[in-house]
């Protein structure tokens, strides 16, 4: 290869030797990074990454090391060491260490692969155990499917469905069929275990022939939980505004009520009677039982007096009734107002008409 065919090679962005100027031996492809636990989602997002950046060739063997004379030599190293930190970069500094000393990502990739790619009985009943126990319960659909996604994908990861390896395409379709059974155990697991408010999508999705794809019955599902929750939001709204709507009718009456109901003496300030009909300022009626005692009581009497006193020579002009110290209209108006009182156990007979 002359001069001006390698440079027109090493500047091909389709050459897996072709590095690009802001490529960097710091750049962390994936993350979170490799453990003892992660192996499978890593390999397969660390994968994607390589396959991006036009280096998958460097860990799956298919782009050996070049000679030391070959014009491509120095460019096949820079790129090499490059992905070897890339790698180095993406897994926890305790793996790292045990890799560090391995010449090429293939060797790296190959050592990781080995070493944790752990396809055991026990992982695959673990997963299955799991995918039994587990329940939409406080999950929304979508974090519920994300979830059992992840369980599937592992399972079909360490347990995956044989393929055909016949030199002839094989036309029984016995591999289609599984897989064909294989979707259709997702959506009934899928199903069974949503919530109790789904029963009505459960129940249509599961007559349908056939049952549709996981991905469709998702969707389908995930609708209803829309409607339902819109369902929810508006009767709430709707709830708010009647209660709002209520007690403010309940508190307008009530001030009205109130506000009609008490009337206010001018003279001694108590409510539920007039100035007219005052007892402080018309004085008491004979036999007439104060609810309140002490200071009130005394109050009471001394002012009745004082009334008494003051009416008397008003009720001295009226020969032909006792004197009460009332003039006979006022008597009348308190003598009607003790006829209807509930303290007096009997009636007083009038001293104007014996």
């Amino acid at each position: 290869m002359d001069h001006q065919s390698y440079a027109a090679f090493a500047t091909n962005s389709t050459n897996p030797l072709y590095l690009h100027s802001n490529e960097s031996p710091a750049l962390i492809l994936v993350a979170p990074p490799l453990d003892n636990k992660n192996y499978h989602t890593w390999s397969r997002l660390m994968h994607i990454a390589l396959i991006s950046k036009n280096k998958e060739r460097f860990i799956d063997g298919s782009f050996p090391k070049q000679f030391v004379s070959d014009p491509m030599y120095a460019q096949w190293i820079r790129c090499n060491t490059m992905v070897l930190s890339w790698i180095q970069r993406s897994i926890s500094e305790s793996i790292a260490k045990s890799v560090l000393w391995i010449a090429t990502p293939s060797d790296v990739w190959n050592n990781l692969r080995i070493r944790f790619s752990h396809s055991d009985v026990f992982r695959i009943s673990d997963i299955q155990e799991e995918l039994y126990r587990f329940r939409q319960g406080t999950l929304d659909v979508s974090e519920y499917f994300t979830q059992l996604k992840m369980l599937w994908d592992e399972l079909e990861n360490y347990h995956p469905l044989p393929c055909c390896t016949c030199s002839f395409a094989c036309s029984c379709g016995v591999v289609d069929s599984a897989k064909k059974y294989r979707e259709q155990d997702y959506v009934i697991r899928f199903l069974k275990r949503l919530n109790d408010r789904f029963a009505q999508s459960k129940s249509q999705i599961m007559m349908m022939t056939p049952l549709p794809h996981i991905d469709k019955a998702f969707s389908l599902v995930i609708q209803q939980e829309r409607e339902l929750n819109y369902s929810l939001s508006s009767d709430s709204t709707n709830f708010e505004v009647t209660a709002l709507h209520v007690n403010g009718q309940h508190g307008k009456q009530s001030h009205i009520s109130k506000g009609k109901g008490n009337r206010v003496c001018t003279h001694c300030g108590r409510t539920n009677h007039t100035v007219d009909t005052c007892f402080q300022k018309n004085g008491y009626p004979p036999g007439y039982r104060q609810k309140n005692k002490g200071q009130n009581s005394t109050h009471a009497s001394s002012q009745s007096q004082a009334n008494n006193a003051t009416n008397g020579s008003a009720s001295a002009e009226i020969a032909s009734g006792p004197s009460f110290g009332f003039i006979q209209e006022e008597f009348q108006s308190i003598w009607a107002l003790l006829q209807q009182s509930k303290h007096l156990l009997l009636p007083i007979p009038s001293p104007l008409h014996p």
